[in-house]
């Protein structure tokens, strides 16, 4: 599994295709592989587009809702943009975000908002060297791939977007020179407000923590995984501060993951708004209880979001393993498919994918 979203009452899960290219003599997959799922996890129906949805591209791709099922984007390398129905079917021609010129985009993140999604882009100067410097804009498009908005320079050296967007707000950010930073821009606001983010070189995760638009980061506290930290996290005001406890300015004490029993296993973080509070999926290498040999833990953490810090919510916590103690894949990705009554915990990699079901109570 390379992501997954859920599309009416079913899942749509993106995989490794059959097909691949050779690099350096060993083979790259594209991951256009499209199955779905009911909402209990049962395989319906699978599509393997290969290569017919852009020629030799390996890249990732964005998965987002549209309002006749989900489009997708390139994530890297291109902006690709294609339609595909409810059934994940392939829907009328491409179109490309940004046409070829003296800029080549490297890198995106999006975000569906309402009317259409925004899209933070990298883009390299032609030819790229390794003194490229990567400019960073945030556009919001229609479906159809139409510019809602000019595309706003928020970076001239910026590596790895992501978006967040909800209620009128989005909140992109990225690394620049080794720091973390964010574009924060208001529902209403005329532009965003660009601030940097003491996270400690760590890749900052925009969330939307509720559906009226406010907006927050995850991070992993020291950018590896090994280190001590966990995952961190704030919610932030409209002008993109972070909300802490009065006196602190070290954003290295708002940690999140203090209950959860172990070392955060992946960088990776999958979180979503849900229930008026944010709930986080992820992994941890611990004892699931005391006198157990350490191992892969998989966690569910729900928390409340008011005008207290993040830091301060006691979480609603989910503990388990797999059966018989097994190990997650070597680079095991999580998704968490919310229904109205329950939700599916997808984990998977290149070698397979599981489901867990859990009973939601918003």
């Amino acid at each position: 599994m390379a992501d997954a979203l859920v599309v009416g009452d079913h899942i749509v899960v993106r995989s490794r295709s059959d097909a691949f290219v050779t690099v350096n003599d060993r083979p790259v997959y594209a991951a256009t592989r499209l199955s779905v799922l009911d909402q209990q996890g049962k395989l319906l129906s699978s599509t393997d587009y290969g290569f017919t949805l852009a020629a030799g591209y390996t890249g990732e791709w964005l998965m987002m809702l549209s309002p006749d099922g989900f489009v997708m984007v390139q994530a890297s390398a291109g902006t690709r943009l294609l339609h595909f129905d409810a059934q994940a079917r392939l829907t009328g021609s491409a179109t490309d975000l940004y046409p070829a010129g003296d800029y080549a985009p490297a890198e995106n993140g999006g975000a569906v908002d309402g009317n259409g999604f925004w899209l933070a882009t990298t883009f390299s100067l032609l030819p790229v060297t390794d003194k490229t410097q990567y400019l960073l804009k945030l556009c919001k498009f229609d479906f159809n791939g139409k510019q809602l908005t000019p595309p706003f320079t928020t970076s001239t050296s910026a590596l790895h977007p992501r978006v967040a967007a909800a209620g009128g707000a989005v909140l992109a950010g990225w690394l620049e020179n080794g720091g973390a930073m964010l574009a924060m821009w208001a529902k209403g606001a005329g532009a965003p407000t660009v601030r940097s983010l003491g996270t400690g070189g760590a890749q900052p995760y925009p969330v939307a923590l509720n559906a009226a638009g406010k907006m927050g980061v995850l991070w992993n506290g020291k950018a590896t995984v090994a280190a001590a930290g966990g995952v961190m996290g704030v919610a932030l005001d409209s002008n993109g501060a972070p909300v802490l406890p009065a006196g602190r300015t070290d954003l290295t004490q708002e940690t999140l993951s203090t209950n959860w029993g172990g070392n955060a296993r992946a960088t990776e973080i999958d979180a979503h708004a849900f229930s008026g509070g944010v709930t986080i999926a992820a992994s941890v290498v611990g004892a699931f209880k005391t006198g157990d040999t350490p191992g892969d833990v998989l966690v569910l953490a729900d928390y409340a979001v008011n005008a207290s810090p993040l830091s301060a919510q006691a979480p609603v916590l989910l503990r388990f393993t797999l059966s018989s103690g097994a190990s997650l894949g070597a680079s095991p990705v999580f998704r968490q498919m919310l229904f109205a009554d329950h939700a599916l915990l997808l984990a998977g990699d290149d070698s397979g994918l599981q489901a867990f079901y859990t009973k939601r109570n918003p």
